[in-house]
């Protein structure tokens, strides 16, 4: 999501310099070199056209489901494997938006991505190849037309469910929702019990849990917030330094650490790790495109 302004597609770009940064065994917390690296070899970017995203899936049915993936404002899909820091281009998404561009992003377990733009669209795309379809979705839906998601399962899974916490900027956010996305139908929740900003992003696990990023409504940083998904009771808030109110937004939960995405100019953004487990924050990466959307599957690992 970008926090400030909502600004039509700048165009895609053909490659992403990206491919490996530094050896994340060497436990530093900053950022490496980058690499020359184009579209990932073993993606077919032409599958799309052969098998669309309606081709026969089974659960948490590829290794690649687990990464987690970024969407950037000028349409360009990627994943971002945290294990090796290893960011690769899967393509360029194609939805008949208009000149409107994504907002934020959402991931199932089958690999489809659910990519809400910025005049309210809701579309659902692969993971695997970017190709992009529209939804039934009507936007507006009690006052829904911008919001962070992500899903979580119901319980301990595998059922799950696509959770999506509306975002106005000028006000607090409205609360949680949920989208059947078979019938695209969104169903309030409920207000938030307190409402640490006017902007957040979401992202839920493979055990139920489902958390947030609040940017700060003035100045930098922000809160993670672990969500109660029946009442929108904020359970915990932990402040965080990452962000600002004048830039985008990204957040995502992978093996056991919290990863958000917030840019650092016009074409960068920084990735920073919280570990819950320890309280300690680090400078992860640095990317070289505006990320405004972060999808994990709740089969990514927990831990």
């Amino acid at each position: 999501m970008l926090v400030t302004a909502i600004a039509a597609a700048c165009g895609a770009r053909s490659s992403l310099l990206i491919d490996e940064f530094d050896d994340p065994s060497s436990g530093g917390g900053g950022t490496g070199p980058i690499a020359d690296a184009g579209p990932d070899a073993d993606a077919d970017t032409d599958a799309g056209k052969d098998a669309g995203i309606d081709a026969d899936v089974v659960d948490c049915r590829d290794t690649g489901v687990t990464y987690i993936y970024l969407v950037a404002d000028n349409r360009s899909l990627y994943s971002f494997n945290p294990e090796d820091r290893s960011l690769i281009l899967r393509g360029t998404l194609n939805c008949p938006a208009g000149g409107a561009s994504p907002f934020s992003m959402g991931v199932d377990r089958q690999g489809t991505a659910y990519v809400v733009y910025n005049n309210g669209q809701l579309f659902r795309a692969s993971i695997f190849d970017a190709s992009c379809e529209t939804t039934p979705f009507l936007s507006g839906q009690h006052g829904f037309t911008l919001f962070g998601m992500g899903f979580a399962t119901d319980g301990a899974g595998p059922e799950e469910s696509l959770y999506v916490a509306e975002i106005s900027f000028q006000a607090p956010s409205r609360g949680l929702a949920t989208i059947d996305t078979q019938t695209f139908e969104l169903t309030p929740i409920g207000p938030f019990s307190q409402n640490p900003g006017n902007a957040i992003e979401m992202t839920g696990t493979g055990d139920g849990h489902l958390y947030g990023y609040f940017i700060n409504s003035n100045g930098t940083g922000g809160h993670v917030v672990e969500i109660d998904k029946q009442t929108a009771t904020i359970l915990s808030s932990v402040p965080l330094s990452a962000g600002a109110s004048s830039g985008s937004l990204a957040f995502a939960f992978w093996g056991g650490d919290f990863y958000t995405f917030t840019s650092i100019g016009p074409n960068a953004t920084r990735v920073t790790r919280y570990n819950p487990a320890d309280g300690s924050t680090s400078d992860f990466a640095e990317i070289p495109a505006v990320i405004v959307g972060a999808g994990v599957s709740t089969c990514a690992p927990p831990r």
